[in-house]
């Protein structure tokens, strides 16, 4: 999952040309760039590969201890043991952060069974679950390597330390039975030649109690804990192709190249908001509110390693400050209010981000807006119970930069945890391997640890925008371009309410999919953030803050779903985005067609 996310971004985009002086990568006087150059001298860079470069293949075999919360880990053996094959693919982005996939398979293939695994569940049945099959594992790992992340780069390094956040699932066939899983490891591997090495790899891994252990059997905290095992490796590595170095290399003036940076570069740390939308699987999503919504604060700390990618840890803290006291969905279910009295909820997870602007548009020092996605994994805790269950989740992430450290950022995404984790499901206690899903929203402010050097202003490129005198703004098309998007999602709206044919809520008619109050009044707000974002960008945080707030209000007041609402402000949305695209293109500079005023009209010509 991780690694098929992380591949899009892996393409080395534009650079900013390094100027005489600056230092990308402070481990290394090899790795400044030389000082004292002026004009067209070249530099000594370090530059990242390209999406070809530096992928590797593993092989190996590997042994778990399982280990059901509650019981002696003294007895493992041989009650929690099992053997199995390991199969493993990877990249490495930069010398300091990569990426691997891995299929494991266990307690099945020949001279690798253990009759004896009787923690493995079909809990207290010997020889089961290899009958049926063992159990299989796909794990996605972000690699980071110590060495080169704390230390000096050197090309010739033997030994590598790697550490990594994994997040996966599991199937044992034994019970039939599948589960997500988190863990934390390290790889070391000793390089043998410049294609081949040897690799050793140890990870603790927490999954469903249903998955390891027996439901319902006292310590193996079936319904509010998950379980957790050790996997120990060994096997071979093998490069696939030339092993290219991260090396220093010569860059005429007009060479572009992505930069890599050192460890002091590139930090950031955000604080924010956030609200869940809890929702056991096999409820009702339309009365998350307010059986299943709790408000909280989040804070991180990250690194970006290229513009492309870079690593967050997270912290969230919901129901903690901010009470909901109607919270039905989470433990004790039987007794709400006691889920904020024993401090609510918890999640600490590794976010793996990748800048998709500037992976797909290329990168560009002034560029305010960013979209990142990521893919997340980490642990949950509910105090209630002081229990602990696994983390997966994915999303979408947008940042505006106010200046050189300052932005604002919102977020959005679906996170999966055990059913254990969230206390209560239909699929929760009599099948403790299911899972649970919630969607986060966050907002909030990140301030840049230093200077970020992705994103450093040019005095040049400043001083040609100061000379350039200000265009202002194209009144007559700004009025006609909102009056059109308006009318297009009212046309886009009434024209879904007649097929759709969706009652309202209140059951007062059949008009309910999807809001057209949402849909005009984003189609306006949209408008206005394409003519006054570039002067303020408080200007269409307000808009767009009006629209959201009569959507809210469209739910609240029982005349929409939340789903119409989001429909709606999505058809609003879309429909000031083609309005805007069609103006552009047939009204725009060098057009035949020009927009115009005379008195108190608007005056529409085409020049023959």
């Amino acid at each position: 999952m991780i690694l098929g996310l992380c591949t899009l971004g892996a393409q080395a985009q534009v650079f900013e040309i390094a100027m005489p002086g600056d230092r990308y990568m402070a481990a290394s006087d090899a790795m400044y760039l030389s000082p004292g150059m002026a004009g067209g001298a070249t530099e000594n860079v370090l530059v990242a590969n390209n999406f070809w470069s530096n992928w590797f293949v593993q092989m190996g075999l590997d042994m778990t201890l399982q280990n059901p919360y509650g019981y002696d880990f003294s007895k493992v053996f041989p009650n929690g043991k099992t053997f199995g094959l390991d199969l493993a693919v990877g990249k490495w982005f930069t010398h300091q952060v990569g990426v691997r996939g891995k299929f494991n398979w266990e307690n099945k293939l020949p001279l690798l069974e253990n009759d004896h695994a009787n923690w493995l569940a079909p809990f207290d049945q010997p020889g089961v679950n290899r009958e049926k099959g063992g159990y299989i594992a796909l794990y996605g790992d972000v690699l980071l390597n110590l060495h080169n992340f704390f230390g000096v780069y050197r090309p010739e390094r033997k030994w590598n330390m790697s550490l990594y956040p994994r997040i996966g699932v599991n199937y044992n066939f034994g019970v039939s039975k599948g589960s997500l899983l988190a863990a934390v490891g390290v790889l070391n591997t000793y390089r043998l030649s410049n294609r081949w090495s040897l690799y050793g790899d140890i990870a603790y891994i927490m999954t469903g109690s249903g998955f390891v252990g027996k439901e319902k059997v006292k310590g193996t905290g079936t319904g509010s804990n998950s379980n957790g095992y050790l996997t120990i490796g060994i096997g071979a590595q093998m490069e696939l192709g030339k092993m290219k170095e991260c090396k220093n290399v010569k860059m005429q003036e007009n060479n572009r190249s992505v930069l890599t940076n050192g460890i002091w570069d590139n930090w950031f740390v955000q604080i924010g908001a956030d609200m869940s939308l809890m929702n056991p699987y096999g409820c009702n999503f339309s009365k998350v509110i307010p059986k299943g919504m709790t408000f909280g604060l989040n804070g991180a700390m990250g690194k970006w390693f290229t513009p492309e990618f870079g690593l967050k840890a997270r912290v969230q803290w919901d129901n903690g400050l901010i009470p909901n006291n109607g919270v039905e969905w989470l433990p004790p279910v039987e007794e709400p209010k006691e889920n904020y009295k024993k401090g609510g909820l918890a999640a600490i997870s590794i976010d793996a981000m990748l800048n998709l602007t500037n992976s797909i548009a290329g990168y560009d020092p002034e560029r305010k807006w960013h979209t990142s996605g990521y893919v997340r994994a980490g642990i949950i805790t509910q105090f209630v119970e002081g229990s602990a269950s696994p983390l997966a989740g994915a999303g979408l992430e947008e940042t505006y930069r106010l200046n050189d450290r300052l932005s604002l950022f919102g977020a959005l995404g679906y996170q999966v945890s055990t059913s254990e984790g969230m206390g209560y499901s239909t699929t929760g206690v009599d099948v403790s391997a299911g899972s649970n899903g919630f969607f986060d929203i966050d907002f909030g402010v990140r301030y840049d640890l230093g200077v970020n050097k992705f994103y450093r202003d040019l005095d040049a490129k400043r001083k040609a925008m100061a000379a350039q005198p200000a265009t202002g703004h194209n009144w007559p098309r700004f009025a006609v371009n909102t009056v059109a998007s308006m009318g297009v999602a009212f046309v886009g709206k009434t024209a879904l309410k007649a097929v759709v044919n969706e009652e309202r809520p209140d059951h007062s008619d059949n008009k309910s999919f999807p809001s057209g109050h949402a849909a005009i009044a984003f189609a306006a707000a949209r408008s206005i953030d394409k003519e006054f974002r570039k002067e303020s960008i408080w200007i269409p945080i307000a808009g767009y803050a009006a629209a959201t707030a009569l959507g809210v209000e469209r739910v609240v007041s029982d005349r929409h779903h939340w789903y119409d609402v989001a429909a709606g402000a999505a058809l609003g949305y879309g429909a000031a985005e083609l309005t805007w695209w069609l103006s552009d293109k047939f009204l725009g500079t060098g057009s035949n067609f020009t927009v115009g005023t005379s008195g108190n009209t608007v005056d529409v010509v085409y020049n023959f």
